[in-house]
């Protein structure tokens, strides 16, 4: 998990490296295309393309939707707001799923948990601090990509579990690229040169080490150690803003980014006690 971290740290800052350069529909189509094109090759030897039927189920439509919306709105907010800000405010997508799982699915969410999210809600405002010098319009524009975030990872527990995961990877890569061509269409399209070239091909890796080092954190481990290391991201995201860009945040938002990142914590806790209680009933 604390590799998993490291790595889309790491592939979100070469991403902002890029925008620099690059315009955002263009960036999005060609870091997707590179890891839907991996994502093919590996399910081509694997022998998971011959359940490709199964994609076009609605809940996959509705996933894919997630992902174009949250990677247009994630990387446009990305190239305009200072790094460790933009991660701590999607820091708290597990408590928006946790209640948006209750409010769509039907799955039974106690006081606590959903205390929990309003605490992380309030940490997100002391990071934004809306109606002060300090506020960034693109952190509404931050807050929008974790809604498409939620959509995702809800329409995510919909899906066939017999579809291979790398499967869902590609449709989703497929469409963030075809959404970022479609973007790319109101923007003027810049052909990269080589060292910009070099870091979007090292985002989308650094992206794929991502999702297979979570995964098998996932899979490997018990879920209740590991997922409050997710939250090491922010410790990545510090790190490399001061580094790159030089920014480090204030008192109130560091104060919120701890804030976000306890209510993250205890929500997971909360959730491991209430799934043991429920396989002893």
């Amino acid at each position: 998990m604390l590799a998993a971290m490291a790595s889309f740290s790491c592939g979100d800052s070469l991403m902002k490296l890029s925008a620099t350069s690059i315009p955002t529909g263009e960036l999005i189509c060609l870091r997707a295309t590179l890891m839907g094109l991996a994502g093919v090759t590996y399910a081509f030897f694997s022998g998971a393309l011959r359940d490709f039927w199964k994609l076009f189920a609605r809940s996959m439509v509705l996933r894919a939707i997630g992902d174009v919306g949250g990677a247009i709105a994630y990387q446009s907010a990305l190239a305009r707001m200072a790094f460790a800000d933009l991660v701590a405010i999607n820091q708290i997508n597990p408590l928006v799923v946790t209640a948006a799982s209750a409010v769509f699915l039907g799955e039974r969410v106690g006081w606590r948990r959903w205390t929990a999210a309003g605490v992380g809600f309030l940490g997100v405002l002391l990071i934004i601090r809306p109606g002060t010098s300090a506020f960034n319009w693109w952190s509404i524009v931050a807050i929008i990509s974790v809604l498409f975030a939620t959509l995702r990872d809800v329409s995510t527990k919909t899906i066939d579990h017999t579809i291979p995961a790398v499967l869902i990877m590609v449709f989703s890569s497929s469409a963030v690229a075809l959404g970022g061509l479609t973007l790319s269409l109101f923007e003027s399209w810049r052909w990269p040169e080589s060292h910009v070239l070099l870091q979007i091909v090292g985002a989308s890796a650094f992206s794929l080490t991502g999702h297979i080092c979570i995964i098998t954190a996932i899979r490997k481990g018990e879920l209740s150690a590991v997922a409050p290391f997710r939250y090491s991201i922010l410790i990545w995201a510090l790190v490399l803003g001061v580094a790159i860009w030089g920014h480090l945040p204030d008192l109130p938002t560091f104060i919120g980014m701890a804030i976000v990142a306890g209510a993250g914590i205890y929500t997971f806790r909360r959730e491991m006690i209430v799934r043991r209680m429920n396989a002893r009933r």
